[in-house]
Parts: C-alpha cells; structure tokens; sequence
C-alpha cells in the first residue's frame, strides 16, 4: 500500500483554481483524487493564482467572480499585476487576504474580503465598521474598551497616585456652558480625560492672564473650534465631567504659568483615565472624529445568496503606528498628529489611549491594542516600535527601579532611551527650542533607573555610545528643510539640531571598548527642572585625540544643489565626515562652517572589539589579520567626534562624525584609522 493510499482523500473541489476557498493542497494526487487536508485538521488556505486564470474561472465560479470584483474595485478593470498573479490565504471562518504588487511598483498591496455573517470557508466573517463617526458612537466604544480594561487587565490596574491638573474643563451637562475650573484638593482622586490634538497654525481659543475670568464662568460653544468642540461632547457621552485641554488649562501668556504646568505634563497624562487623541486632525479646525475614508466596498457578484466586502485590512494602515520599528516606513500624513513632538511624549506617558484614526478608532492600553474592525487583536505583542517596547518593558512598572533588575548591565535602559530618542528626533517642532522640555516626562521617568546623571539628553552611564549618533541623511526621514543648531542647546548632544538622528545599532555590548571618559558637566537650566532645557551646557571629556584637517569635495550625488562631501584629512588619507549641519556653496560662516583646511580635533568615542563568526571572542591583542583564523569577522564601528575650537566659548565644538561602521572584512586603509589613533594623544577637552 503506498503512503497516499492511507490519506483522506474526495474528488476535489468544484474550482481548480480556488479551491472553493477551501483549504486544499491545490494540487491533485497521481490517482487524481484530491487530499481532503481539513480531515486532516487543517484549516487554512494558501493559494498562488494567475490572474487571467482567475478571470476565465469567474464565469463559472462565484468565488473567483468576487475575488475579482475585490481586486477592481481598488485598481479597476484588469489590473496590471507584477508577473500576472496574487496570492490568496485565509483561515476558515475569518477573512480572506489578497496580496499583490502592481506592475512596476515595489509595494506590496493587501485587500481584505469578508462577509458579515458566520462561513465554513476561508471567505468568513470580519467586523463591518460604522461608515461614519460622531462623539457619542466613539464614547461608546470607548465605555466598552474602558470597562473590559479596567475589569481584565492587571497591568492596567496600576494606581493613581491622587493627581488632578491644576486646572481643567468641565464639560457641562445639557445646554449648560463649558467653563474652566481651577482645581483643589478635594478633587485630586477625580477621573478626568486628557486631549492630545494639533493646534495648526490657527489656535482661536486660548486662555490669557486677561481673559482667565472669563473662561472660569463658562466658553459659549460657538467660539469652541471644532476638535476641542467634539472632545468635550465625547466627554459629555462618556458621562464624565472634566477634560484637559493644553490651550485652555495653561495661561499661554504667563511665562511661569507655562514652565509650571509643562513640567507637569508627565503627571496630567500619566494620571487621565484616558488619553483622547485627535490622531489624523491636522489642526484645531478639522475636528476628532473624520468622515471614513479607506472605503469599504460592498460587493455585488454572490448576491443574492451572500453579500461580501472588500477593504484594505487594518496591518496595511494604522498597525503599522505600533508594528513598525522605523518612522520612515509608515505614510505619516495619514497622522499628522504623529509628526508632532509634543505629542510623541503625551503617547508615552498615557496609560491608555484613544486614537481617531482616518479609517477607525484604535484603543491602546498597558495590555493590547484593539481597532473597530479587529477588535481581539493583540498588537501590543509584536513589532519592534520603540513606543510599543517602552510600554512592554516599562510603562507598567509602578516602580521603574523593577525595570532590568536581573540584568547587572544598565546598557538595555541606555538601549531603550535610545531607540526612543531616536523615534522621537524625527519629530517636527514649532520651536525646536522645546525638544529637551517636551522630553522631560520622560526623561523623569528614567530617572529612578541608576543611569547616572542627565546632561542634556543623554545620561552619564554609557555616555560614549550615547555621544555616537550621526544627523540621518535618509531623505525620507527629513522633517525640516533647512538644518541648523537649536539655540543654547549644547553641540555634543542630539537635541542640537533640528534634523532626525541615528545612533550605532551595537548588538554586542561586551565587545564595546572605550577610553573616553566624562570629567564634568556644567549646565544653565532654562527652568527649575533639571531634565528640562538649558541656556548653555559644557561637557568635559578625557579620550585619545588626533588633529587633522578639513577637506571639502564635491557635492553629493554630483547635484550642484546638493550638500558638499566633507572630509577630514589625516597622514595622507581622507576619510567622509558626516557634518552635523550640511555644508553648501556659499554657506555664510557660522560656528559650525567648515572650510578647507580648517584644524579640528578628532576625539575617539569608541572601537569594536574583534569576535568570531560563532561568537567566541577573541584575545584583544590579536592581529587584525590573525592567520590562525581565518574565519575572523569584524562587527567594525569606530566613531570619532570632529571637534572645532571656538574663541568665543574657549573650548571645542561637535561639528560632525566620522563612523566607520558595519564592515565585514577590511583592507590596510581601512585599518589605518586604527592603527593611528593606537598612537593618539590622551587629552582632556571641553565642549559646549
């Protein structure tokens, strides 16, 4: 008896080509019976198909016919795909996913097709989401979220710690005026909601010093712009009765009023119930709740037995907010509050958040993340998005000193700031001078964790490979056209330019070594709060220099609108710096001008020890080119800060990096920079 003698077979399925969205092997036995493969217990479908294969069956087959209607529905009548075909999975019960790329074009597309009602096939049910959205719909989704939250989730049980903000809304009830309440102590166990929007370019309503009266007797609701106006209905709905709103809560024109209550800004968003975030409004005009508009169609080619309909699935939009480890994959205007710093540091903080997305509403809480149309979905456990890893590693902690306490090594919390850092450098800014400030709950947060002291955006533990970041020259990544230095912002720290940063993705800490070492830090703190901004910071450092010069070369890319190559010039070799702020022709002299010639100071940060390609290390005094091993890789980074002298500041300047990083093998001109800066000077060097 052969094997396939002992196998469940039937004689096939109806459509050869799918299936009958069955699961199937798609192909037939040599006796041509057919494995009946759910018998065997499975229950999924995995099909790659040719189009025009798909359209000669959809004469005959209702399942092809949708499929098909799916697919033109989004690229209309015969689309042009990438080698004629798609691919068609699903798992009984559930939806199906197509994926496909159109011809000459590298994304890859996804459509989602469901029936709203119970199926034994892999054409099965999905959740049908509301067409269109208003406060009181989303308040009762978010009672629903709140309640199975609160009564479910041990990590989001964690304790407020009896905080109300100094001032708030309340809401009002019926055709009673919203008003501004200033709080008292009696109040400070009270739940209260938090907004996180875009002001714009046109925030009409604020609160003044000379107009606070009037805002503690009551807002008419005509002069209430159209995001806040539906915040505060959605507050209505949910039956509470205070909001938090910035630009109501905050006196925008008393200086201390302002420093006060943003150094409380970790407390107001850590201790709301929830956070409201108005995620795809680009200012306060546009409102929370949008018209839908990633559609879904309603198909017609099964009527009238069954009604189907087709949709881009939720993983091709806004999972990729929390899935996603790197911005420049996600099509940000799609959340334009995303973009914003402010807010970046409010998405951290919450404890859980409501999103109004453009194509539904997603809750965010310590457990999960849910949408509308994948409501038991449990984001919060994949990807490797620095704001997901935060509040999987840390947010939950009621006491942050628990964080890494198995680990002897504070290199994993140096690792996390980073990667938040990171993130959050690609953010835009109205005044970039609030980078450090808009940071500061953060900052706070990381405090308790014994990483040393905070010097600006970097703390003292670890402190070389916090020093070792690089302006990001991906063009996707560009936030501001025009880079500069931030004001007062001190020029060894990432906060001191306007432009997206890269730190050393180091895998392997232990084979970091490092002669650089942190004398002493002086700050001017622009604020009583110590992780807030400063006026002038100066950072001394002990390390191994080398002087060398500057040499400017052609632009990049041989565009003439584009930046000059920057090098520096050291025993007859030149090697590419990656300046801090781009140099052009006819640049106007600045302190951090570079020109031909110019003296600067090359201080080594670090260097990667040697390893085998089975991980052994190997003895640090061994060749570079060691015969007895062959098989010897080199995960190679060696970054040197590019230091300038500045007169007026009578210390050095961060003008740029160099970084030789990621190379497998290299030559004897690759291994100079080693070779000399095993000759370099040890020295003693400040920077502002």
């Amino acid at each position: 008896m052969s094997a396939s003698d002992s196998l469940p077979v039937y004689d096939g399925p109806k459509c050869r080509i799918c299936c009958d969205l069955m699961p199937n092997r798609q192909i037939p036995l040599p006796n041509g019976k057919w494995v009946d493969v759910q018998k065997q217990g499975k229950m999924t479908l995995s099909l790659a198909v040719w189009l025009s294969d798909v359209y000669e069956s959809a004469k005959t087959c209702v399942n092809c016919k949708v499929m098909i209607e799916a697919l033109e529905c989004f690229e209309g009548k015969e689309p042009r795909l990438e080698d004629g075909m798609f691919t068609v999975d699903g798992r009984v019960g559930t939806s199906l996913k197509l994926e496909y790329n159109l011809a000459d074009d590298e994304y890859l597309r996804f459509i989602e097709v469901f029936s709203d009602t119970e199926s034994e096939s892999c054409l099965g049910r999905a959740t049908l989401i509301e067409v269109d959205i208003d406060p009181r719909k989303a308040a009762e989704i978010a009672k629903r979220r709140l309640r199975e939250c609160i009564d479910s989730h041990d990590e989001c049980r964690v304790g407020r710690r009896g905080f109300i903000p100094t001032r708030v809304v309340d809401v009002g009830t019926g055709d009673g005026l919203p008003r501004l309440v200033e709080t008292t102590e009696d109040m400070k166990d009270t739940d209260y909601v938090a907004l996180s929007y875009c002001w714009g370019l046109a925030q009409s309503l604020t609160t003044t010093k000379a107009i606070l009266p009037k805002r503690l007797e009551g807002i008419p609701w005509e002069d209430i712009p159209k995001t806040l106006h539906e915040a505060i209905e959605f507050v209505q709905h949910l039956g509470l009765s205070y909001i938090w709103i910035d630009a109501l809560c905050i006196i925008q024109d008393d200086g201390l009023d302002w420093e006060k209550e943003a150094a409380q800004m970790k407390n107001v968003y850590e201790n709301a119930l929830f956070t409201l975030s108005a995620t795809s409004a680009p200012d306060v005009a546009t409102g929370c709740f949008l018209s839908r508009n990633n559609p879904v169609h309603e198909l017609h080619s099964a009527k009238p037995q069954h009604t189907y309909y087709a949709r881009r699935p939720c993983f091709d939009t806004h999972s990729k907010l929390f899935s996603y480890s790197v911005d420049t994959e996600i099509e940000m205007d799609n959340y334009p509050a995303m973009k914003r710093g402010w807010i970046y540091q409010e998405r951290l903080l919450s404890q859980r958040i409501l999103y109004c997305a453009y194509d539904e509403l997603i809750w965010e809480c310590r457990n999960t993340i849910t949408c509308e149309c994948n409501p038991t979905s449990l984001h919060r456990h994949h990807g490797g998005n620095a704001i997901v890893s935060y509040k999987r590693q840390m947010g939950h902690l009621s006491d942050p000193t628990q964080f890494n306490k198995t680990n002897s090594s504070c290199f994993p919390i140096i690792d996390l700031w980073l990667s938040l850092v990171q993130s959050y450098s690609q953010r835009v800014f109205t005044k970039y001078t609030d980078r450090l400030i808009a940071l500061s709950g953060i900052a706070q947060k990381f405090q308790p964790l014994s990483i040393g002291n905070y010097y600006a955006g970097i703390w003292s533990s670890e402190i070389h490979h916090q020093l070792a970041w690089t302006r990001d020259a991906n063009p996707k990544a560009l936030r501001v056209k025009e880079a500069a230095r931030i004001p007062g912002s001190p020029s060894w720290s990432w906060c001191s330019i306007n432009q997206p940063c890269v730190f050393d993705d180091v895998m392997n800490p232990p084979r970091i070594s490092t002669r650089l070492t942190a004398l002493n830090y002086k700050a001017e703190l622009s604020s009583p709060d110590p992780t807030g901004p400063v006026s002038y910071a100066r950072l001394t450092l002990s390390g191994p220099c080398i002087e060398a010069k500057i040499v400017l070369g052609p632009p990049v890319e041989e565009n003439p609108s584009s930046p000059l190559k920057a090098y520096i010039s050291l025993c007859n070799k030149q090697y590419l710096i990656t300046p801090d702020i781009p140099q052009w022709h006819n640049t106007p002299q600045s302190a951090d001008s570079l020109a031909a010639s110019d003296e600067v100071s090359c201080l080594e940060i670090y260097i990667t020890k040697k390893g085998f390609k089975d991980n052994v290390n190997v003895k640090p005094d061994s060749p570079w080119d060691d015969p007895e091993h062959p098989d010897q890789y080199y995960n190679y980074r060696f970054p040197w800060l590019v230091l300038k002298w500045s007169p007026p500041h009578d210390a050095y300047r961060r003008v740029g990096i160099v970084n030789f990083a990621n190379r497998p093998s290299f030559d004897q001109e690759e291994q100079a920079p080693g070779e000399m800066m095993r000759h370099a000077v040890m020295r003693v060097v400040d920077i502002v």
